[in-house]
């Protein structure tokens, strides 16, 4: 009886070990697994930026670098015109030190005062302050010009090195590398759209105002006023479009291209699908300057 005692004394110390072993290890997996989402979720710690648009987020991370983690309000895919915030992205923008705008797009005058009273403390910057409007009317696609693309740069630059004026050195550093990335860009579109047969093309939803007037391109927009066309002024288009030796019709992924498609066999124009939101802002502008050169033949 005793012998039987003790062995399971000695199996209870056993199990007691196990249990305890147990849990250093379940404890050390788990705090494991908080920092790694740390690192994989945040870079800089956990300053937070947000933007509103996903071309704005590329702007901020040649600025920014690793020194802080950066979001976008509208998902890429998404339409600025129609889209909310989701209530974890506005959870994120209570834990977040900057909020980046364009300044005018339909989110951003329809959520920007919600977002300001929810968050007093959340600094808010238009990145379109200061761009010169060129005699044109105002176009919210500012970005779409390289032209002021230098100058959302450096009033994100100016915005960080006040948030953040330890590292400003670092800040002005990678501005002067951003405006030389742009210029040379700017240099390419210049050449790629250079004597082109015809300068005119027709667009969907007028996204690239600011875009032709950098380089001496006329926009035709199907939408006016984010309204699809009547059957009268349709025929009115087509016949400009025509005059005008038009030979691309760009299309973008939010909106419908019913009446673009019309247009393009109308014209026996090249559908070209263009998406001026996406992140990747340099390749996407020299896709829209190339599909302008390729369809007009040079």
């Amino acid at each position: 009886m005793s012998s039987f005692v003790c062995i399971f004394a000695d199996s209870m110390c056993i199990g007691k070990i196990h249990i305890i072993i147990y849990k250093v290890l379940l404890l050390t997996v788990i705090c494991l697994a908080a920092a790694a989402c740390t690192d994989s979720g945040q870079r800089g710690g956990s300053r937070m930026i947000v933007t509103t648009i996903e071309p704005l987020r590329y702007f901020v991370d040649r600025i920014a670098g690793s020194e802080w983690a950066t979001t976008s309000l509208v998902p890429e895919g998404f339409s600025p015109e129609e889209y909310s915030p989701s209530t974890q992205q506005m959870a994120e923008l209570s834990n977040s030190s900057v909020l980046f705008t364009i300044g005018k797009l339909p989110i951003e005058t329809t959520w920007i005062p919600r977002i300001e009273s929810a968050n007093p403390t959340l600094r808010i910057v238009d990145t379109s302050a200061r761009i010169r409007e060129r005699g044109m009317a105002f176009d919210p696609h500012t970005w779409t010009s390289p032209a002021n693309a230098r100058q959302i740069v450096s009033n994100i630059s100016d915005a960080l090195c006040e948030t953040d004026s330890a590292r400003t050195a670092y800040y002005k550093d990678n501005l002067r590398h951003a405006l030389a990335a742009i210029d040379s860009l700017h240099a390419s579109l210049q050449e790629t759209l250079a004597d082109l047969p015809s300068r005119s093309f027709v667009i969907a939803h007028p996204a690239l105002t600011q875009f032709a007037a950098d380089y001496g391109l006329h926009q035709i927009a199907i939408e006016v006023d984010g309204k699809e066309p009547t059957p009268a002024s349709l025929r009115t288009l087509i016949a400009q479009a025509r005059a005008e030796g038009v030979r691309v019709v760009f299309v973008q992924q939010e909106f419908a291209d019913r009446s673009a498609r019309i247009i393009a066999d109308q014209l026996n124009a090249t559908l070209v699908q263009i998406n001026p939101l996406a992140y990747d802002w340099p390749r996407e502008m020299s896709h829209i300057a190339t599909a302008l050169s390729v369809k007009n033949g040079r």
